[in-house]
């Protein structure tokens, strides 16, 4: 398709990008290979366009909603060029406009979260995130989402790449690389981008406070123990994976005032929520309560929300028959309720992690759970797990136990899964063969 200059949006060190229309009247970004000089005369035309191309290719291959979707590329042209949504604005110009983000705080976040899990779980790492790297879209109902773009200095694990060396680009942008970046991207592993996100927390809750670069950085309060931990210097200290990190942060940002349904189950929160591995008495008044609660037809949501994923795999690893229990408790709880997007996020992190350690019939629960989660609340995150679980790789036995709930259940699996086609572009014939009848 044919594109014509409308006008120029912005330029970074290794392109420029503008704003284009099609022979349609429809308006598009084109980010365009235009390096700086002294970056060409340092590190060579042949290897950033190389870096460009890569760019181009990796971003491409990504399919999810947080990641700025590549929409045409032209990487056999001159100057090289490739054509993606017109953005809002980038995350930086908003905090220039509102620090706080206002009402858009809670969805900036998990967005970038969201994206940030999916481009790990690739086994690729960003390497240079930062709010300008960061864009935000109108959905078609008219509210924000958030994607993250520019993949030029990206590495796939275990990537040869090295560091733009005389660029004043050492390692990415110095007030979000993490220590370990100073001098080679070769160290650069998934941590070196939650500690990124660590810097653009303390960029909003910091009031734009002055930082020195490749530092461990702190606030007041229980968002600045989050930061810190984002942003150890030393890498297994930080946070090991984006669940876990994403888990921490919403119990910090739900401000919301705790109703409890006792003193018991007030106690058993507050024990939950220290952090502290349980001892098997400790664990035994958790279950305890839980039946107390249910018995008394009372949620247990408190509960299972200071439930975290240290938890849950402490469970899997020494108690299979609690964690079990604990399992069926949780997808019983997902299933019929209505919860906030960022605690949807939440509770789908803790849903695979049941998954991955479940057996036959938890697993069936789980992702039946995550499909109910996902269409009732048109939560792409959600949605996106519950069709990866229901995908082909599934052994037949529990594409046959989920074939069996489904009619046990009575659930409309055919109206779901055609949410999912609706929402996330979802193509039915991905399903197992043994479900796609049912579809």
């Amino acid at each position: 398709m044919s594109y014509f200059f409308k006008s120029e949006k912005g330029r970074g060190g290794f392109a420029r990008v503008d704003i284009v229309t099609n022979e349609h009247g429809q308006m598009f970004a084109q980010k365009m290979y235009d390096p700086h000089p002294h970056l060409i005369a340092a590190v060579g035309d042949a290897h950033l366009k190389q870096r460009f191309i890569r760019e181009v290719r990796y971003q491409s291959s990504i399919n999810h909603p947080n990641v700025v979707r590549i929409i045409e590329h032209f990487l056999d042209q001159d100057p090289l060029a490739f054509i993606m949504p017109v953005a809002d604005c980038t995350l930086k110009e908003e905090l220039e406009f509102d620090p706080t983000l206002g009402e858009n705080l809670h969805t900036a976040l998990f967005d970038i979260l969201a994206g940030l899990e999916h481009i790990h779980s690739l086994d690729i790492v960003h390497r240079d995130l930062k709010p300008a790297n960061i864009l935000r879209f109108t959905a078609l109902d008219g509210k924000p989402f958030y994607a993250i773009s520019d993949f030029g200095l990206m590495s796939a694990t275990n990537s040869q790449s090295s560091t733009l060396t005389g660029t004043n680009a050492n390692g990415g942008t110095e007030n979000y690389a993490a220590p370990e970046l100073i001098g080679s991207f070769r160290k650069a592993t998934p941590s070196a981008d939650i500690y990124a996100f660590g810097a653009i927390l303390h960029d909003i809750f910091g009031n734009s406070a002055q930082r020195i670069p490749y530092t461990e950085l702190t606030l007041p309060g229980e968002i600045g123990k989050i930061i810190e931990k984002c942003t150890k210097r030393v890498t297994f200290r930080r946070y090991a994976n984006v669940s876990v990190l994403r888990d921490e942060l919403y119990q910090v940002l739900n401000t919301q005032p705790v109703s409890f349904n006792s003193s018991g189950e007030e106690s058993i929160v507050e024990m939950l929520r220290t952090g502290k591995p349980l001892g098997d008495d400790e664990w035994d008044s958790v279950f305890l309560q839980i039946e107390r609660n249910i018995a008394k037809n009372q949620s247990v949501e408190n509960i299972l929300k200071a439930l975290s994923i240290d938890h849950i795999q402490y469970l899997n690893a020494n108690a299979p028959d609690l964690f079990v229990a604990m399992g069926s408790f949780f997808s019983e709880h997902i299933c019929g309720h209505s919860f906030d997007f960022e605690y949807c996020d939440v509770l789908a992190s803790k849903a695979e992690c049941f998954y991955n350690g479940a057996g036959l019939a938890l697993k069936a629960s789980i992702t039946i759970a995550l499909l109910d989660l996902g269409t009732s609340h048109n939560r792409w995150y959600v949605e996106r797990k519950a069709a990866f679980m229901l995908g082909t790789a599934m052994p037949p036995a529990l594409a046959e136990r989920i074939k069996i709930e489904i009619d046990v259940q009575q659930i409309d699996f055919k109206r779901k899964i055609a949410q999912m086609e609706k929402s996330i572009s979802f193509n039915k014939a991905s399903l197992h063969p043994i479900l796609l009848p049912l579809a």
